[in-house]
């Protein structure tokens, strides 16, 4: 039986997956698992757990060790035991880390308590962004898929693990609450005390308070209060109370419409098709010479991607749901027209391009030392904003996004495969942030795509995410808010606003500084899209 874990090394504090697979000696069959741990640890198993294991599938329980110390899991073969012999896994956990609370680049207004509910809700809201990145995807999946013997790279096999590990990786990170009821954590295993600043009530209803009750919310370095009134802090996973919005995932649906817009699915179809020996468009392929090595895992991650095509989202239904979202369309072939949705948030883009112009305003405003700044116009443009959003999270809205994500990592996961740079080729000094972007920014080249580099798209994606959820989860329709919370709250995400804004300038072309323009992104991107065209 070989196990491994994730992460490793394993910290106190720290949720970690355990990865159990049967070796070529093992017989398939019933297991029992039991895990040798301190009091405070919360043991997925019990006083002992049966899994029917078969080849080629792993099993992974999760488990959260409180404490340092070596664990140990026995194995048993069967249902019964424990028995002498049993083969016993050594489990090291090292002591935590010291928790670090994100620092804030520009003071915040004077007055404003230390770690206040908002702060809260951002600081969770940077750290749960921060997992979802490609790079800790990479790291969650590398060890699922390495080492895998020569029957299980033909198939679909690679391709459902690749896949099951995305969904599994996004819905632990985006949403705690289904993170937590996986792992069966019972609300009695855990003391739970109460957050500083007032965060254990969504602003949608206090009726709805029942729907988190049975379960805990887990949020990495939040400060908290235990049953005897003295502050703590949760490090790497604590206890704290739930965040509003119960049972809705921290993920924006803009993330996956700026990494479309960029070119990251139609990079994907046109490989595939190719792979399929299909062409796209009358014109000569450009990818005519893309002859993959049958050798190599890539021809069967490909596979299994295009075997899976039916069970995908399609442009259709993603494209349905940014209108209902954010009033935002797509521009194809493959797009229905806008007039054929019944649903859609046409105040959105407005709303948003006000706040960021309000946002710079106040920013400049404020650092000029003989201007007394008003924030005040932030604070509408924030209450608009939140109204509007808040009018779209209904139906689908809890989960195409969560799918939607795992279906991007997935494309990006294998976009960042070595023999994908190997075919595509590219420009090898230019430095961009995760390893598949240069793969769409060369397709883009290849088929004359508008020329705005994917950094941008990908810049927009991940701080338009970040803005909108600080937006959406805070309680801005409140009549107590003032014009102090929206000064902190533009001074907290500054760096995200500006960066948005100027991304948004390079690839559009509108500068939300100087105004607010509330023209469709598409329709400013196919513009460009054809003044490049006639240019060449």
């Amino acid at each position: 039986m070989h196990v491994s874990w994730t992460p490793d090394p394993i910290r106190a504090g720290q949720r970690a997956v355990l990865q159990i697979l049967l070796e070529d000696t093992d017989d398939p069959g019933d297991y029992t698992f039991r895990l040798t741990v301190a009091a405070d640890d919360v043991n997925p198993f019990g006083t002992g757990e049966t899994h029917r294991m078969r080849r080629g599938l792993d099993f992974e329980p999760e488990v959260l060790f409180a404490v340092e110390g070596n664990k140990t899991l026995t194995i048993t073969r069967g249902k019964e035991g424990p028995n002498e012999g049993d083969p016993q896994v050594a489990i090291p956990v090292l002591a935590a880390l010291t928790p670090q609370v994100p620092t804030q680049t520009v003071a915040l207004v004077a007055g404003d308590p230390p770690q206040s509910a908002d702060e809260v809700l951002w600081s969770f809201i940077r750290e749960l962004t921060g997992q979802l990145r490609f790079e800790e995807f990479h790291e969650f999946v590398e060890p699922k898929l390495t080492g895998l013997s020569g029957p299980e790279w033909f198939g679909t096999d690679a391709y459902r693990r690749l896949f099951r590990a995305a969904e599994t990786f996004v819905e632990a990170a985006a949403d705690p609450l289904r993170a937590i009821e996986k792992r069966r954590l019972l609300k009695d295993e855990i003391s739970l005390g109460t957050v500083t600043g007032g965060l254990e009530r969504s602003y949608v209803s206090s009726e709805r308070d029942d729907l988190a009750q049975p379960f805990l919310r887990f949020a990495p370095d939040v400060q908290f209060r235990n049953d005897q009134g003295v502050a703590a802090r949760a490090g790497g996973g604590g206890p704290a109370a739930q965040f509003p919005l119960p049972n809705v995932p921290f993920v924006e649906l803009i993330w996956n419409y700026w990494h479309e817009e960029g070119g990251l699915v139609q990079t994907m179809n046109h490989i595939l098709a190719r792979f399929q020996n299909r062409r796209i468009g009358p014109q000569y392929d450009a990818l005519a010479r893309f002859d993959l090595n049958p050798l190599l895992p890539l021809r069967n991650l490909l596979w299994g991607f295009t075997e899976d095509e039916q069970s995908r989202l399609t442009v259709r239904r993603r494209a349905a749901e940014y209108m209902v979202q954010y009033g935002l369309p797509l521009v194809g072939r493959a797009v229905p027209p806008p007039y054929t949705m019944v649903d859609r948030r046409t105040q959105f883009l407005e709303g948003f391009h006000a706040l960021m112009h309000a946002a710079h305003e106040f920013f400049k405003e404020r650092d000029d030392k003989t201007v007394d700044a008003d924030a005040f116009p932030l604070l509408s443009s924030l209450r608009e904003v939140h109204l509007v959003l808040a009018h779209g999270a209904h139906n689908q809205f809890a989960d195409l996004p969560l799918v939607a994500r795992a279906e991007m990592l997935t494309m990006q996961w294998i976009l960042a495969q070595p023999e994908m740079r190997e075919f595509l080729g590219g420009p090898t000094m230019v430095p961009y942030e995760e390893d598949w972007m240069d793969r769409v920014d060369t397709m883009k080249s290849i088929q004359g795509w508008p020329e705005a580099s994917i950094t941008h798209f990908f810049e927009l994606a991940v701080h338009g995410e970040q803005i909108l959820l600080s937006i959406r989860h805070g309680r801005w329709n409140e009549s107590s808010r003032t014009r102090e919370d929206a000064a902190n709250w533009a001074l907290t995400w500054r760096n995200e606003i500006q960066r948005y804004i100027h991304a948004y300038r390079t690839v559009t072309g509108v500068d939300l500084q100087t105004s607010v323009d509330a023209t469709m992104p598409s329709v400013l991107l196919a513009r460009r899209g054809a003044r490049q065209i006639r240019r060449a």
